[in-house]
C-alpha cells in the first residue's frame, strides 16, 4: 500500500468540501420543496454524487482506516473502521436513491412525494455531513500522528549518525 503524502490529504479535503457544498444544496432544496428544481444542477449532482463518494471513499480507506492503529487501541481501531466503513456503506446506497430522485425531478417525472423527497435527501445528507465530520476527526488524529512518527525518525536517524 502506498504511504499517504500530505498532497493525499489534501484531496480528501476538497473531496469533503465538494459533499459538504452539496449538501448545503441539497438541505436548500429540501426546504423549499415542492419549488421549482433546476434541471442542470440536478444533472450535475446526479453525474458527479458516486464518482465523488467513490473517491472519496476510496482515500478514506486508505489515508484513514488503514493508519487508526497509529492513534487507537485494536478495540477502538475495529469500532472506528466498522463506523466508517458502515458510514461508506449507507451513503453510497443513499446517495445511488438520490440521484435516481433528482434525475426523475429534474426530468419532472418523480413519483415520489415531496414528503418523501424532502425525507430523503435530509437522510442523505444529514448522515453525509455526520460521516464527514468524525472522518475529518479521525483525519486529523491521523495526520498529527504521522507528523509525531515523522519527527521520531528524524530524530531517530540524526542519533544514528
Amino acid at each position: 500500500m502506498k504511504k499517504p503524502i500530505a498532497t493525499d490529504f489534501i484531496e480528501l479535503e476538497r473531496c469533503y468540501d465538494q459533499l459538504m457544498s452539496w449538501c448545503d444544496v441539497l438541505h436548500a432544496i429540501a426546504d423549499f420543496l415542492p419549488c421549482h428544481i433546476d434541471e442542470g444542477l440536478c444533472e450535475r449532482i446526479s453525474d458527479g454524487l458516486l464518482p465523488l463518494l467513490q473517491t472519496t471513499h476510496g482515500l478514506e480507506e486508505r489515508l484513514i482506516s488503514s493508519e487508526l492503529r497509529l492513534i487507537l487501541d485494536a478495540a477502538e481501531e475495529a469500532s472506528a473502521v466498522e463506523r466508517l466503513r458502515a458510514g461508506r456503506l449507507f451513503g453510497h446506497g443513499a446517495a445511488r436513491d438520490v440521484v435516481i430522485t433528482l434525475e426523475t425531478l429534474g426530468e419532472g417525472r418523480c413519483r415520489l412525494s415531496w414528503e418523501a423527497v424532502g425525507y430523503q435527501l435530509r437522510s442523505f445528507f444529514c448522515s453525509t455531513r455526520s460521516h464527514v465530520r468524525f472522518a475529518r476527526e479521525m483525519m486529523g488524529l491521523v495526520r498529527r500522528a504521522m507528523g509525531a512518527a515523522t519527527l521520531e525518525d528524524a530524530a531517530d536517524q540524526t542519533e544514528a549518525a
